[in-house]
Parts: structure tokens; sequence; C-alpha cells
């Protein structure tokens, strides 16, 4: 009986700690992106692009005019964004589990959204160097999908489009 009872408070304080995280924040808030200190605005009115997102399809552009495309038959990433915060999830087909999906890569933090302009401030991630990425995109939404183009902080040019999911 107690079991089910700490089950029950655990799903509640989870419940409540998550409708916390994505209420809106009324206040300027500062965040740091490496040794900078950025200032981060209110949360943009425009909330379309807030939700849990799947990557469809991806381009990248290398410096020396290279292009890989790929799309969710063989890239599997998510991305969700509440009205201040990222968080993306990158899982890859194991052939040695039977091809089961396991997570491979994640990382999250903050980003500003300003006249189209994303900008994400990487808090933590699960590989090395992130504390010095740049990750800067033009976002527009178009049709009910997610379209992103910019750079990781390389000269490689990274188009995504994304659909919404619920999961």
């Amino acid at each position: 009986m107690k079991g089910k009872s700490l089950i029950l408070i655990l799903v509640a304080m989870l419940i409540g700690v998550a409708g916390f995280a994505q209420t809106l924040k009324k206040k300027n808030i500062k965040s740091t992106a490496g040794n900078t200190a950025v200032q981060r605005s209110t949360p943009s009115e425009n909330t379309a692009h807030i939700g849990t997102w799947k990557l469809i399809r991806q381009k990248i552009t290398y410096g020396n005019g290279q292009i890989l495309i790929s799309d969710s038959s063989s890239v599997f990433l998510r991305k969700i964004l509440t009205p201040t915060n990222f968080v993306v999830i990158v899982e890859k087909k194991i052939p040695e589990l039977k091809d089961k999906k396991i997570v491979t890569g994640a990382s999250g933090g903050t980003y500003t959204l300003q006249d189209g302009n994303y900008q994400e401030f990487t808090k933590y991630a699960a590989f090395d160097g992130f504390e010095k990425m740049e990750i800067n995109y033009k976002l527009t939404m178009k049709d009910g999908k997610l379209h992103t183009i910019g750079t990781i902080g390389g000269p490689e040019i990274y188009e995504e489009l994304y659909e919404r999911v619920d999961w």
C-alpha cells in the first residue's frame, strides 16, 4: 500500500513540475552561453512553435559544397520546445539489439526567438564541447510544420523540417 501511495505522490509531483516548467515567465532572465552573459527576453508572443517535434527531413550543406540529405527513416531526432527551454533527443537503431532504438545523444537549455531568429544556449548535453556551441537558426512555421535553417557553430548549414507529434 505504501508503494502505491508513493507512486501516486511521485506522479503528482512530476505533473506539477512539468506544468510549472512550462508556465510563461514575465521577467527577463539572464543566461550564459560559455562565458558570455546573454540578456534573455521574455518568451515570444507567437507560440505556434511550442510543442514536441519529430524531424522528417534534414539537409546538411558542407563548406566544400557536399550535401547530405536524410529523413526520418535514418535520423531519429525529437525537439521539445517550451516557452523558454528546448530539449533535443537523438536516437539510433542498434543492430545488435534487433534494431531497437536507444538514445545516443541529448542536449537542452534555453533559447530566444525574436523576429524568426532562433538562438539556443545549450546548458547540458551528452557530448563534449556543448558549452562552446553557437546555434543560430531562422525559424518559420508553414502548414503546421516547423522549418529551421542555420548553423551549429561551424560552416555547415543545417536545413530541417519537423512535424508536430504527441508521445
